[in-house]
């Protein structure tokens, strides 16, 4: 048995679920438009005896083989503002994550605690390099005058956030450098503009499932909104890099995880991050490389 939790009309909780019922794998559904109703018993003096209820089953975490957690935050979900239990539902997902953080037998992709890691993008620099693998070069700073000096090494720079709050990779352009000043009021990353191609890796407990990206934008998510073109493929990953991404994704103790690489046109492989909680779904509905079946095989095994 394992569990699916969060909204079951997010793709990739719904592939996940298809997935299941393809392989025969029983899974229960904590639908998170319904979390009125979920329960959450833990004592951490009774190690093992956590259990979750959606309101109709009732399930010992440890007697399950996996969780899915793909919960959005639980304040934006439409049903909470019209309900008056908001400070029950608050406890129960306070509990909930303590269970998650402190339970060993179920695998869980991927507890909270762990996701931290991508909260920070320097921190996580640092543990990519000791994995082996290249980072671009990037200056983090607020001072105008340093970001100008860094940028003068490069033909073309970008920026992004620091942070893990999703933003749009924008090349420094000249309406850029004329807001520059507006940097002393928070830290801005810039990095060194890398071409080649991208790689999606996504990690699924010892596989590493790898997606080709070819785009002319700079960032590809965002590539039809600016009116170019993305195309992905499957993409045979060398074994070295493959063991390396592993490795990497387990460092983090993050046994699902999508890690964004470039094969730049000079021959280097860079490592730009590695998302805690991808949305697979993208590249498996683009290539046919059935992710969602691995997570499914990883979580019930």
């Amino acid at each position: 048995m394992i569990i699916l939790m969060g909204i079951p009309s997010e793709t990739p909780l719904r592939l996940l679920a298809e997935a299941c019922n393809a392989k025969r794998i029983p899974y229960e559904l904590f639908n998170q438009r319904q979390q009125e109703s979920w329960t959450v018993t833990y004592d951490f003096r009774l190690p093992g005896d956590g259990m979750l209820s959606n309101g109709t089953r009732q399930l010992k975490l440890n007697d399950c083989t996996g969780l899915y957690l793909r919960t959005m935050d639980h304040t934006q979900v439409p049903e909470y503002a019209q309900t008056k239990k908001q400070v029950g539902i608050n406890g129960m997902y306070e509990k909930l994550f303590q269970l998650i953080d402190s339970e060993s037998d179920c695998k869980i992709t991927n507890p909270p605690s762990v996701q931290m890691s991508n909260n920070s993008k320097p921190y996580q620099s640092q543990i990519i390099k000791q994995y082996g693998l290249d980072i671009p070069d990037m200056c983090i700073t607020s001072n105008e005058d340093e970001a100008r000096e860094f940028m003068a090494k490069y033909k073309a720079a970008i920026y992004k956030s620091i942070s893990g709050t999703r933003s749009i990779v924008k090349q420094v352009d000249e309406a850029a450098l004329q807001n520059l000043h507006k940097i002393k009021y928070c830290p801005v990353q810039f990095q060194e503009c890398v071409t080649g191609f991208n790689v999606r890796v996504h990690v699924v407990g010892q596989r590493a499932i790898a997606t080709k990206i070819c785009s002319n934008a700079i960032d590809y998510r965002y590539a039809r909104a600016e009116g170019k073109q993305t195309t992905l493929e499957a993409y045979d990953l060398p074994a070295h890099l493959a063991e390396k991404c592993i490795a990497l994704a387990h460092g983090l103790h993050l046994p699902f995880a999508g890690i964004d690489l470039m094969i730049t046109n000079d021959g280097r492989t860079i490592c730009f991050e590695v998302n805690p909680s991808p949305g697979y779904s993208y590249y498996e509905l683009n290539t046919g490389q059935l992710i969602s079946h691995a997570l499914a095989d990883y979580l019930a095994n």
